[in-house]
């Protein structure tokens, strides 16, 4: 047996996400639209509470900004911003729910059928197999879709251990009994199409940061400008 790579294994697998993803976007639609609208009327009253703050600090005879730091006390400026919180956390816990929902039947399916492996594995050459070789039982296989989780919670430190392992066995492998191997007649290169696809990623959460930064860095500006006389 030919251990797979990691990265390898990571284009497969970031492969197959993107259908329950796809799938659990008209089911968290409405869910969506709730927290979007939520959203904007406790940053209006955010705002609002906000104003009032540098108001009072210039009333005061200071720098609008002045009591910044203070701020955080602020018993009005926290009710808001926790019903913000709260509102992200109920929807990302239902989307959360959605989407485990569907990759567990999208993984576990197909890697328990005679393929072994989801059709982002299959198309990167490579199938789930048992310890000893053989094919594993769909308990097995729902094992190791579970066992995923400590990963996820250890900010991927178990997924990592696949890059470093020489057999190429991250956590769920190691508590489920599974190794993901190159397939039959695979080539040990990545595929072409796998190169390009880590590279689309990469560019996307590149441009994300900056995107994000330069709002950050709008924000600070316009701050600014509305503490100057």
């Amino acid at each position: 047996m030919r251990p797979a790579g990691f990265w390898r294994r990571y284009a497969a697998y970031s492969l197959d996400l993107l259908v329950p993803l796809a799938v659990s976007v008209p089911l968290l639609w409405q869910t969506g639209q709730r927290m979007l609208d939520r959203t904007w009327r406790h940053m209006a009253d955010a705002e609002l509470r906000m104003y009032d703050l540098m108001a009072a600090s210039e009333a005061a005879g200071g720098h609008a900004l002045g009591d910044l730091p203070g701020w955080s006390a602020d018993p009005a400026l926290r009710q808001v911003l926790l019903a913000m919180v709260a509102t992200w956390l109920e929807a990302l816990g239902t989307a959360a729910l959605v989407v485990v929902a569907l990759a567990a039947l999208w993984f576990i399916a197909f890697e328990a059928s005679p393929w072994q492996a989801s059709p982002g594995k299959r198309l990167a050459g490579l199938r789930v197999v048992a310890a000893d070789g053989s094919r594993p039982g769909p308990g097995r296989i729902a094992l190791r879709f579970v066992a995923g989780a400590p990963s996820w919670l250890l900010l991927h430190l178990g997924h990592a251990m696949a890059a470093i392992r020489r057999d190429g066995r991250a956590l769920h492998d190691l508590v489920a009994g599974t190794s993901v191997v190159l397939a039959p007649g695979a080539t040990s290169r990545m595929p072409r199409w796998g190169r390009y696809w880590l590279w689309a990623q990469a560019l996307l959460v590149v441009a994300l940061l900056m995107a994000v930064g330069s709002q950050y860095l709008l924000l600070a500006v316009e701050a600014w400008k509305a503490g100057q006389p």
